[in-house]
């Protein structure tokens, strides 16, 4: 097992939107949740991705914990045992997310050269190589404005897979794409899981998440008797 989450609890108020729901992703597994919009599909994915706190449960990602559940609800590990997890994971965002002021390549390179995980010689050349693996490799000095929505999202996986990540999730991946685009996103999510990696895939594309997708979850199942 991957990621592990167990017995998970979030609240809003007086509003449950995830309540004692375990759930977990096995590597090269990629995993599609689908649901109404406001049933917690995207909550779920900001919880493992350390965007917001569980109420209760526990969060972990091999041996790298994030959260476990403790006698007042979710406790959460210090600043260096969180950075071993969320070095673990990566979320490409829907929309994308990208420096509007930045390259191609300096977008791909900010977030490795922060976390010292190489030289930028080093980094640049593996950048290279992931955008040439995605069909981008005459981009690398691009602007964003100037790329398609499927370009951008392309990028966007690069710069995520520029941290290694064992688990990766994708929030709406094909929202703004046509449908030869979204087939296109598809296939690379499937070669990326193909490599070892967890996939978590958030969408509203049922046709997308049954073609492309190993498991379907319904966020119908993050309340019982919803």
């Amino acid at each position: 097992m991957l990621l592990n989450a167990m017995n998970l609890k979030k609240s809003y108020h007086d509003i449950t939107v995830i309540d004692d729901f375990s759930f977990h992703i096995d590597s090269s597994e990629i995993v599609v949740l689908v649901g109404r919009s406001g049933t917690g599909k995207t909550t779920l994915m900001r919880l493992l991705n350390n965007l917001e706190k569980a109420d209760q449960g526990t969060i972990s990602i091999e041996d790298a914990v994030l959260c476990k559940q403790g006698l007042k609800g979710a406790e959460y590990v210090d600043r260096k045992k969180r950075r071993l997890y969320q070095n673990k994971i990566g979320m490409v965002f829907q929309d994308y997310a990208l420096f509007p002021n930045l390259s191609v390549l300096d977008n791909l390179l900010e977030a490795p050269l922060a976390q010292k995980l190489g030289s930028r010689e080093e980094l640049a050349a593996k950048a290279a190589g992931l955008l040439e693996q995605m069909g981008l490799d005459d981009k690398l000095e691009a602007m964003p404005s100037t790329l398609s929505g499927g370009q951008k999202q392309r990028v966007a996986i690069a710069r995520a897979m520029m941290l290694n990540p064992r688990v990766l999730c994708f929030d709406e991946p094909t929202s703004a794409l046509d449908r030869e685009s979204s087939d296109s996103i598809g296939k690379l999510i499937q070669e990326i899981a193909a490599g070892g990696t967890g996939i978590l895939i958030v969408t509203h594309d049922t046709e997308f998440g049954q073609q492309y997708g190993t498991r379907i979850v319904s966020s119908s199942e993050f309340v019982k008797n919803r």
